[in-house]
């Protein structure tokens, strides 16, 4: 065989490769048929058995492993002869300075394997030979509880604040788990001992109080000991379910779980929690406790059991909550003491799980170093499922309970999965087979063009997901009672629409009307001059909540109520008239003309293709729509700094001096400008060009509202008329009142180029009342939007 430069058989590597290939296909092809044949066969077992099938597994491996474990101890005992190994402590244990008084070599004398190798020395020691620190349960040591007598076949590790022991009860041998706890002498004395047992007996264990069994995952104690002897406390479960793998100890094996694993996984978590939050329980004092908190969830107290995975489409694993702080948190040495535990902590508590699991910080030292609240430390994963976690950890609006919560758990579109499959080549296949392969892809082809048509055709929407709302207000739970104050822009849009007589009913405000339809909360509005001032007066906490165009700011949640939009508008004037700027201008302007109209750029209407009329630029008082437009229309901030030099002094931000041509501005409160624009061309033939509202625009006729064009889109009117027609120039506004409303879908999806939300903004606190938010919720309600729609603001959604 030819060789090359480094002297090596020249294709040597295609050769090795094409095996390799011709040995995975074989691979492949066994494998497939294998896992068929193991499929059919599960078909025929109850699932009870199949349940049992990966414990049969590993005990037959271990028949194997031991021999294997045995040959490779022997000789590495003649490797590490006159030496003594010890083992480290697990990665990730929170109990460094748990027992600083015992001088462990590892500083963390539960994790320490010197008490084991004591008993191996000395089954009679009763401490480690080093620190002094109570030593291990040695092999058919019995215990004596309260239900039966327990021996200790085996010690397996530790785990929180005990060991674990595999054990079976005497009378039967049926297999139980023994975790135990320890009182070091050092820092309890004896009657502290004693107090500590007594109450520990009487907490461990709770079951429900009505007496049903009812299995929610939750790992509860069927007897609680505490030794009369010696300084330990034992709690002994039936059955080895307390002996399933840690969540850390699956991290650390299996890597991070994605998305679809985590919503399977917080299923079951939060179920477990909705029945220990909303149960009651008896404890083994006969005293009856209700909203049960866990108080110490954790990826150590989290126990998993993965389950055959190769023939499921589906996460195939069950969650176990183990080591209720009712029990667990009793046995933190002096000066430790816990906090008291709260059903909002076992929430919180998840959502740093959550994070670990999606992050695979299995470590210490990994958890620790991540933030969730900073959008770079998260992994890809669909935005439903980090805001979900960021409301368990509060970042984002929380929730008020598990069963709220599991109720929200994110629909992700791809509920089945295939997960940790083993890659199978497809086997060669006749050529009817491929004729029918190719059919089928063509048809599926076909359909994806037709949803991919479909899709790009629909309008993009400026709102996020919507889900169903409640009717009305007497629909929506637990709205808060008493005086709250909330802001907004004065002369700004919610100040219009919750103030102006007439809107709703003849006589009648919104504001009125929202005190009539709900009468627990007494709220008292009060304006400020800008949205930066009523965004102050929320952080400042001297408002409960704001009502402003939606504003991005990371402290504060903006809840959508309604939709509104800045018409841009020109004088009315018949079609007929020569001078007609509707018909001249063909009823529109691109985003770019308005810019340059507006920063003095373009001065006559002939530029545009309109009459020889000069420009007067008119601006709303209202400092709220002239940042809408400075925002959506200018953009640039050269744009933005030429506009305010246009402004007369008073009206000017920035302090320009004033110049010659600010007097082709006006600024002026919006009703009167619309009449002073009409009447300037009526009387002085000039040119005006305005901005407002759309609410405040629709329902007169002194100027036209211009449909607008952006770079890449048509012009979009933002009137429609009874006929699904756009308004244009030849629509008599005067003589058709009534017959033309704003195209609500435009505002709905963001079509519209200048169309903006509403938002009730309050802080993201949970120390604060939940106004703003319970406000948002009924504003969103059926019967609240169409009190809404009457003030000319548009629904969330199409109203029947």
């Amino acid at each position: 065989m030819t060789r090359g430069r480094n002297n090596r058989p020249f294709g040597r590597r295609t050769l090795q490769e094409m095996e390799q290939l011709g040995r995975g296909r074989a691979d492949s092809q066994f494998n497939r048929l294998r896992s068929g044949f193991v499929y059919r066969l599960y078909r025929f077992f109850p699932f009870w058995i199949r349940r049992l099938i990966p414990f049969i597994r590993e005990d037959v491996q271990d028949l194997f492993r031991r021999e294997r474990e045995a040959e490779e101890e022997s000789s590495d005992s003649l490797d590490a002869e006159g030496t003594t190994a010890v083992a480290l402590p697990p990665v990730g244990s929170r109990r460094d300075l748990l027992y600083a008084e015992y001088r462990c070599a590892w500083g963390d004398p539960l994790g320490c394997d010197l008490p084991r190798q004591s008993i191996e020395g000395d089954p009679e020691i009763k401490a480690c030979s080093r620190c002094g620190f109570p030593a291990i349960l040695r092999p058919k040591a019995e215990i004596i509880g309260h239900r039966g007598r327990y021996r200790v076949t085996e010690f397996l590790g530790s785990r929180g604040l005990g060991r674990l022991y595999r054990g079976v009860a005497v009378v039967n041998g049926a297999p139980v788990t023994i975790k135990e706890y320890l009182l070091p002498k050092r820092y309890f004395n004896s009657q502290e001992e004693k107090n500590y047992k007594d109450n520990f007996e009487n907490v461990a264990g709770a079951v429900l109080a009505d007496g049903r069994a009812q299995d929610f995952r939750v790992l509860s104690y069927g007897d609680a000991v505490g030794d009369r002897h010696e300084e330990r406390c034992y709690v002994i479960t039936e059955g080895t379910n307390n002996l399933y793998p840690t969540l850390r100890t699956y991290l650390q094996q299996k890597g991070a779980m994605d998305e679809y694993q985590l919503v399977h996984f917080l299923n079951q978590v939060l179920q477990s929690l909705e029945s220990l939050h909303g149960q009651k329980y008896r404890l083994p004092s006969s005293q009856v406790q209700g909203g049960l908190a866990h108080g110490n969830l954790s990826l150590d107290s989290l126990l998993i059991l993965p389950q055959e995975q190769e023939f499921f489409q589906f996460p195939q694993f069950l969650v176990y909550l183990s080591d209720l702080s009712l029990w667990e948190h009793r046995f933190y040495p002096p000066p430790i003491t816990p906090k008291r535990p709260t059903l909002d902590q076992d929430l919180r508590d998840l959502g740093q799980v959550s994070f670990a699991l999606l992050t695979g910080t299995w470590s210490l030292e990994g958890e620790r170093s991540l933030n969730p609240k900073l959008t770079q430390t998260w992994p890809e994963v669909e935005p439903q499922v980090q805001n979900f976690v960021w409301r368990l950890l509060e970042i984002d609006t929380p929730f008020e309970s598990a069963e709220i919560a599991r109720k929200s758990l994110p629909q992700l579109s791809k509920s089945l999965r295939v997960m940790d499959l083993k890659s199978v080549e497809p086997e060669p296949e006749t050529v009817r087979r491929r004729r029918w392969w190719w059919l089928w892809l063509l048809l599926l082809l076909l359909l994806g063009s037709a949803l991919a048509w479909w899709w790009l055709r629909r309008p993009r929407e400026i709102a996020t997901a919507k889900e169903p709302k409640p009717c009305c207000v007497r629909d929506v739970p637990a709205i808060p009672q008493g005086d709250f104050r909330y802001t907004g822009v004065r002369d700004g849009i919610w100040n219009y629409a919750v103030r102006q007589g007439n809107l709703v009913a003849f006589g009648q405000t919104l504001e009125r009307e929202l005190e009539q339809s709900i009468p627990q909360m007494r709220l008292s509005y009060e304006p400020v001059a800008s949205a930066e001032d009523a965004i102050a007066e929320v952080r400042q906490e001297q408002a409960d909540f704001a009502i402003i165009p939606a504003l991005r700011e990371v402290d504060l949640q903006a809840e959508v109520i309604a939709y509104d939009g800045l018409a841009i508008f020109v004088p009315f004037g018949y079609e007929f008239r020569a001078d007609s700027l509707p018909r001249r201008l063909q009823g529109q302007l691109t985003l770019e003309q308005v810019r340059r109209l507006y920063t003095g750029e373009i001065t006559n209407w002939q530029a545009l293709g309109g009459p020889d009329l000069p420009v007067k630029l008119y601006v709303p008082e209202d400092k709220e729509s002239i940042r809408i437009f400075e925002e959506k229309v200018l953009q640039d901030a050269g744009a933005i700094a030429a506009f305010r030099q246009l402004l007369p002094r008073a009206d000017n931000p920035d302090g320009f001096i004033a110049q010659e041509s600010q007097k082709e501005v006006a600024v002026l409160p919006i009703f009167e400008l619309f009449r002073t624009m009409l009447f300037d061309f009526e009387e002085q033939n000039i040119g005006g060009i305005g901005f407002g509202a759309i609410v405040q625009v629709f329902g007169q006729c002194s100027v036209y509202p211009l449909a607008i064009a952006t770079e890449n889109e048509p012009a979009v009117q933002p009137l429609i008329q009874q006929s699904d027609r756009p308004v244009n120039p030849g629509t008599d506004l005067c003589n058709d009142k009534g017959s033309y409303y704003p195209h609500a879908e435009l505002f709905q999806t963001g079509k519209y180029p200048l169309a903006y939300s509403l938002a009730v903004v309050y802080p993201r606190d949970n120390s604060r009342p939940p106004v703003g938010q319970k406000f948002a919720e009924l504003l969103q309600t059926e019967e609240l939007q169409q009190l809404l729609a009457k003030t000319g603001l548009i629904p969330l959604e199409t109203l029947p």
